[in-house]
């Protein structure tokens, strides 16, 4: 029995906009932190001081935001129908 189903018919359509809303934010989150922990990794912008270590760290961070955003489409995929 899959997780839709032991759901009540009231509460599917508020999860499945619950869903998207964290796929749109995480995958937006996620792009936005991944394009800035590759431009810090590679000192492509002008911030001095942070290491590489902490920019692997907002690298890791912006892919664990995309990996939420796609748990969020197929928690949307699941309730949505």
């Amino acid at each position: 029995m899959s997780v839709s189903n032991r759901v009540p018919e009231g509460l599917k359509g508020p999860l499945g906009l619950a869903s998207l809303c964290v796929m749109i934010l995480g995958l937006v989150l996620g792009y936005i932190f991944t394009m800035i922990g590759v431009t810090l990794f590679f000192d492509l912008n002008g911030l001095q001081g942070l290491s590489n270590s902490e920019s692997v760290v907002v690298l890791v961070t912006g892919l664990v935001c995309i990996v939420v955003g796609y748990a969020g489409w197929r928690g949307f995929m699941g309730f949505a129908y």
